[in-house]
């Protein structure tokens, strides 16, 4: 934990850097370079040990520190990137220095509240306000990059193997990336695992631009300085010297913006976008990622017109798509797309010409910036709600209901601990008012035109042309996306068509419907008992208006629950938020003041009883797992109980009657279901 003195020598692993300027961190201050003499010494009085290892990273780094001396290794072995980054922010100074930044303003909201100055008043926020956060992923890495000075990453890899051999120790695989740059691929990288680390070895480098293409045109071995200022921004351009302890800044600005909550680039911003266009996606990720704010000139840099026209003509879609993705993941995605937005990216990111139906108005462009507008604050509720219902969860998101409300052994994941549903949700706030624009402009096109157009292909919805098209997304994610905004639409017609009124009347008569299984598996194991107001239920037999009105309830729900399937809570959701969005534009505020706020509070309150209402009854039904409900009869046997079947459609029609005969009488025999599609089909008999 002491000090060390070092100046310029031969002897210093970074003596071929003599002049440079390079800060390190220290555990009291963040301070850079001091000179002496006019010479900026090459290290400055530090203090090491810096970052808090864990015992597998001590081991680790002592590992490949012996290798290097034992071997006769001159290289110096440095981590790099997101590694250094995250362990710094771990620390207990860096953690109370964002504190003390970060302010408790919000960054879903549109302008910021903090400053009543005239100049700042109206200003649309550039990120780090404070907006709520729904997980804290913690900072556990566990990929490390290497970087290496005067060698190739396999070179080194083989040393350390070698090393292993030699010791009697495990030697591990190696494997080899070769050069690629379409995938950003540069220069060789040998990976292995050591431990539960994964190592990616690297070299440090150097790199020229053309100007049409975000790939260097020039690559090769650098220096670290060089290194350091190549990277996209100042925080990720980080060092932990392996060799020494130190943790080095040596574009001089790393430390103070991690420290300030910045997201900076090393080098002229502009210089820095053009020369590859994708940076400034990635600026955006780790504002929300981190929830940093962007330093103001590599905002004005973001907003010049050449860095759009530079991303749409030298990045890839399929890399594109694979930021946004990315930025959906983060601790704060509505951050991430109000950047998009205020930062004018919005639609060289997400470009609508292509996806729209055929047949718009040629000024159909126009309303982008509504749809994304309007996109941005239903992502914002949504994601609000959500956050609200983590700390206070009604009493359908309990998981210990939930579990217990489950049928056909369905296994199921609160939205709040489930990345994937989550993620997939975010894409659907965001989008989903361009689908509702897509369909109201879509009903406007003449029936001739609508029809020009042929195949499954042409019919896709706009969601899967921009994801799939454009953004090179997984067919399966627009599917998934599409499913949920359907299941919102579903949710939100049976809710307002009086479902919530069935589900307050099935709650306060306590209507049941309970699943059992014995052993787990197997359907003779599987039991319903149904039972209102305490008293059991025959379901086969019961004609009480209650019980019937709420199997017409089960009927109508079960048909919207069997085509969302497991994302049904995203839905519901999704179609909760429209709902308090529509509210907020209908409050008229023509009447100030408290009476406002009390007259919005109670229509909210209103909202949230139908659904959190609705979601319950759907529990207590039984639905929670319907769409995995297996036919009483199959085909074999259905064609013994109606040996009359024609071939074609009625086949279909007949199973659809059997669901929903299952579904209205839960746990009903065989026999019984028999009697009743004799009944039903006569002529079949």
């Amino acid at each position: 934990q002491g000090t060390s003195n070092t100046s310029s020598s031969s002897s210093s692993p970074l003596g071929n850097n003599s002049g440079r300027k390079i800060s390190s961190f220290s555990p009291t201050s963040l301070s850079s370079s001091t000179t002496n003499g006019g010479i900026p010494p090459i290290y400055p009085t530090t203090k090491t040990n810096a970052l808090v290892l864990s015992p597998e990273e001590q081991q680790l780094f002592k590992l490949l520190h012996q290798v290097t001396k034992e071997t006769d290794i001159s290289s110096t072995l440095r981590v790099a990137g997101g590694w250094v980054r995250d362990k710094l922010l771990a620390t207990a100074e860096f953690q109370k220095d964002i504190d003390k930044v970060n302010k408790p303003e919000r960054l879903t909201s549109k302008y910021r509240r903090g400053d009543s100055s005239s100049s700042q008043k109206n200003q649309p926020s550039m990120g780090r306000q404070g907006t709520k956060v729904l997980m804290d992923k913690g900072n556990a890495p566990v990929d490390i990059d290497i970087a290496l000075d005067d060698m190739l990453g396999r070179e080194f890899a083989d040393h350390l193997n070698e090393w292993l051999a030699e010791h009697g120790k495990e030697t591990h695989s190696v494997g080899v990336v070769l050069k690629n740059p379409e995938k950003s691929k540069h220069l060789e990288t040998a990976t292995m695992k050591v431990g539960s680390f994964w190592i990616d070895f690297v070299n440090l480098r150097a790199e020229e631009y053309t100007q049409d293409s975000r790939i260097p045109d020039l690559m090769r071995i650098g220096t670290p300085d060089e290194d350091a200022f190549r990277r996209d921004l100042t925080i990720n351009a980080l060092f932990y010297n392996i060799n020494n302890g130190q943790v080095e800044d040596w574009t001089g600005r790393g430390f103070e913006d991690l420290r300030r909550g910045i997201v900076a680039t090393p080098l002229a911003p502009l210089t820095t976008l053009l020369d590859d266009p994708l940076r400034v996606l990635r600026s955006v990720r780790f504002a929300a990622r981190l929830r940093f704010a962007m330093d103001d000139a590599l905002v004005e840099a973001a907003k010049d017109e050449r860095v759009r026209e530079a991303l749409a003509q030298k990045v890839s879609r399929e890399r594109v798509g694979g930021e946004v993705d990315l930025m959906l993941r983060s601790l704060d995605p509505v951050g991430a797309m109000r950047l998009l937005c205020n930062l004018n990216l919005v639609s060289t990111v997400f470009p609508l010409e292509s996806c729209l139906p055929e047949g718009l108005p040629s000024d159909h462009t126009a309303d982008g910036g509504k749809i994304f507008s309007d996109g941005l604050t239903l992502l914002s509720t949504t994601h609000d709600h959500l956050c609200d219902c983590q700390l206070d969860p009604p009493i359908w998101c309990e998981a210990k209901r939930a579990s217990k409300s489950l049928i056909f052994g369905v296994d199921e994941t609160m939205l709040t601990k489930n990345d994937e549903a989550r993620r997939l949700l975010w894409y659907a706030a965001f989008l989903k008012p361009l689908l509702d624009y897509s369909k109201l402009r879509q009903s406007q096109i003449s029936p001739l035109k609508s029809s020009k157009r042929q195949g499954r292909k042409a019919n896709r919805s706009v969601i899967q042309k921009l994801l799939v098209d454009e953004l090179k997304r997984p067919t399966r994610d627009a599917d998934a996306v599409k499913r949920i905004m359907k299941a919102a639409d579903d949710f939100t017609r049976l809710i307002n068509s009086g479902c919530d009124l069935s589900a307050m009347a099935i709650l306060m008569s306590d209507v049941r419907v309970e699943y059992t299984a014995a052993n787990g598996v197997g359907e003779d194991d599987i039991t319903f008992s149904c039972s209102m107001d305490n008293q059991p239920v025959d379901s086969e037999t019961e004609t009480h208006p209650v019980w019937t009105h709420a199997m017409e309830f089960r009927l109508l729900c079960s048909k919207v629950l069997q085509r969302s399937n497991t994302m049904w809570r995203a839905a519901l959701f999704l179609s909760l938020s429209e709902q308090l969005v529509t509210l907020d534009g209908e409050i008229d505020y023509a009447i100030e003041g408290d009476i406002v706020d009390e007259i919005h509070e109670e229509y909210r309150s209103g909202v949230l009883e139908k659904y959190n209402a609705f979601a319950a009854a759907l529990q207590q039904m039984g639905l929670i797992g319907i769409w995995d409900q297996k036919p009483l009869i199959d085909g074999g046997e259905m064609k013994k109980i109606l040996p009359n079947i024609p071939k074609g459609p009625v086949f279909r029609e007949i199973m659809d009657e059997q669901e929903n005969w299952l579904t209205t009488h839960p746990g009903g025999r065989k026999e019984i279901l028999a009697s009743h599609l004799k009944e039903v089909f006569p002529d079949y008999v």
